[in-house]
């Protein structure tokens, strides 16, 4: 039930960097809602091993999230940048050694989603208020 909850607050926040973001934080936000969306598709019943699709849709995301990143040259895609390189690293390092549980790389996988979320809250929050002294200085003019 705990997975559905998170799945719909991964909704609203990118929904609300959607809504309220400029044009690099939309196009991120479409790049999660969509890999998010395709994960539970192409996953395998069998969660040991490296789950080549689920892989292959995690390295796509890195790559999109690389070229944005070197597109807007903004400090927040950057670590989001990095923060979606490091599940690829989870994932590899879980199918290579037997002695990960898969538990320990679930839990991983989630810390790592709980802080690209929080860097969308932040690159909201930013945005929004760009626009709003935008709006400000304009205003002013």
């Amino acid at each position: 039930m705990i997975v559905y909850v998170f799945y719909l607050v991964a909704l609203a926040v990118c929904a609300l960097a959607y809504w309220k973001g400029d044009r690099t934080l939309r196009l991120t936000a479409v790049v999660f809602i969509v890999s998010w969306a395709l994960t539970p598709m192409v996953v395998h019943l069998d969660r040991r091993g490296l789950n080549l699709p689920v892989a292959v849709i995690d390295i796509t995301t890195a790559a999109v999230f690389v070229w944005i990143s070197m597109r807007s040259r903004r400090v927040w895609c950057a670590v989001l940048s990095a923060l979606a390189i490091i599940p690829i690293a989870i994932r590899f390092v879980a199918a290579a050694d037997p002695a990960v549980h898969n538990d320990s790389r679930a839990a991983s996988n989630n810390v790592v989603v709980l802080l690209q979320l929080l860097v969308m809250v932040i690159a909201t929050r930013l945005a929004v208020r760009a626009r709003r002294r935008a709006d400000e200085g304009a205003v002013r003019s």
